[in-house]
């Protein structure tokens, strides 16, 4: 017996494919869910967002210290774990400031190192005592 879909390798196997079609008339590539025609992002099943204020509270604004001396940076290091454990910012979003905060904490080492290493004008380095 000749089996005309075995000699059609050119076609993929659209059985187990979501049947969703996008705008452009593409066809979801994802696969479907067992028994169903389409996958979980495209079935009608899924919920909404439960409570979509709470999406926008997220997104609020809120102000930081200028992070210039190391307690400014403690101050929104407090604050910043504060909005993540009660989930009131997007965790992205915590995560840049978490790594500004980490730079301009380097930053601020960096420059403090740097006036140590400094004389201030006008005076004399200091030159230890020699023995005669």
């Amino acid at each position: 017996m000749y089996n005309e879909a075995a000699d059609n390798n050119d076609q993929p196997n659209n059985d187990f494919q979501c049947h969703h079609i996008f705008p452009d008339n593409a066809r979801c590539g994802s696969p479907r869910m067992r028994d169903e025609q389409f996958c979980y992002y495209h079935h009608d099943s899924r919920r909404a967002v439960v409570r979509p204020h709470d999406r926008i509270r997220r997104r609020s604004t809120f102000s930081l210290f200028t992070p210039t001396d190391h307690d400014a940076i403690q101050e929104s290091l407090g604050e910043l774990l504060i909005r993540i454990a009660a989930n009131d910012i997007d965790p992205r979003r915590a995560g840049l400031l978490l790594y500004c905060l980490q730079i301009s904490s380097a930053n601020l080492r960096t420059k403090q190192r740097a006036q140590q290493t400094q004389t201030p004008a006008g005076e004399a380095p200091v030159e230890s005592p020699r023995n005669p």
